[in-house]
């Protein structure tokens, strides 16, 4: 009875209430309980439940988890999903029980096992810097393939990728021969180096998703500072941009792509790249949770550069 004032609205007032309501709501893996609005009454619950996966955001811990929750789920439930947050941890496996070693796949090598996915807004979480991570030159050269990748990648209109600093955007040397790691420039350690450059940013990947989508496509870089209430856009040259700041590597930087207007960013399933074919392979045999069974992931959370 309560409702009954409501329920006199146009149902497209009330869609809009739905709407602005569900988009407000951020539910954590794996507690994604109903919201309480739909659980007021049979007739709100029926009206209202087809617009809760198109407006809500669902954050995930990690790679696992949003593979857990979407295996976990009918395609058409999947099909719905709008708004998704993850931090993007490699996705180590074991290609059979006979396998000597593990392959690590990427974030971006994932998203193809879920054809269909049709996100409004994907928000990543770079793995490999930050307090709890052992950064070194893979990781950076990680984080920058990872944005080049996903660039290329389908199954979103907008995704933003925020790394905790700077230091991905500058060129690494990698130590060959004696050594397997792999460093900074400024690093001064003996050796023989390969040098890893950068293309200018975010220029070159604006260009690359202009190239792909169209001039309404486009990519833009930012600078977040004073956690994150203020943000410095990055614009064609980014150590030009640096220089004029005079924060060196400070605050998070967010690289936000955008599709074009007509492009048709529903994942089709289609491999980001050929190094990616066991990991679709694997899913085609076995179903996720066999995977987990027979101890095929790895678990990578802890140390994600160890990974790589």
């Amino acid at each position: 009875m309560a409702f009954t004032p409501f329920f006199r609205l146009p149902l497209e007032l009330r869609q809009q209430v739905y709407r602005s309501h569900f988009s407000t709501l951020n539910f954590t893996y794996p507690h994604f309980g109903l919201p309480h609005l739909l659980l007021s009454s049979r007739r709100l619950h029926n009206e209202a439940s087809p617009l809760y996966c198109e407006n809500a955001r669902f954050e995930f811990k990690g790679t696992k988890q949003l593979v857990d929750f979407l295996t976990s789920i009918n395609h058409e439930t999947m099909c719905k999903l709008r708004h998704i947050a993850v931090r993007g941890f490699p996705f180590p496996v074991y290609r059979d029980t006979e396998a000597f070693g593990y392959t690590t796949y990427s974030f971006e090598q994932v998203l193809p096992l879920f054809p269909g996915l049709q996100l409004s807004t994907l928000w990543v979480g770079d793995p490999f810097h930050g307090k709890w991570s052992s950064e070194d030159g893979w990781g950076h050269n990680a984080t920058y393939s990872a944005v080049d990748e996903l660039i290329k990648s389908q199954g979103f209109k907008e995704l933003i990728y925020v790394v905790e600093h700077d230091r991905f955007l500058k060129p690494v040397r990698f130590e060959s021969h004696d050594s397997w790691s792999a460093t900074n420039t400024t690093d001064s350690r003996s050796g023989t180096h390969e040098a890893e450059s950068r293309h200018p940013q975010p220029s070159t990947w604006d260009a690359m998703i202009k190239e792909r989508d169209g001039p309404s496509a486009s990519v833009e870089m930012y600078r977040l500072l004073e956690d994150g209430s203020h943000r410095i856009p990055l614009r064609t040259e980014f150590e030009t941009v640096q220089e004029a700041t005079g924060k060196g590597d400070e605050g998070q930087i967010e690289v936000k792509i955008k599709r074009g207007t007509n492009a048709d960013h529903v994942q089709k399933g289609e491999l980001v790249n050929e190094c990616a074919k066991g990991l679709h392979d694997l899913f085609k045999k076995l179903s996720w949770e066999e995977i987990k069974e027979k101890e095929l992931y790895v678990e990578a959370e802890d140390d994600p550069t160890a990974h790589l």
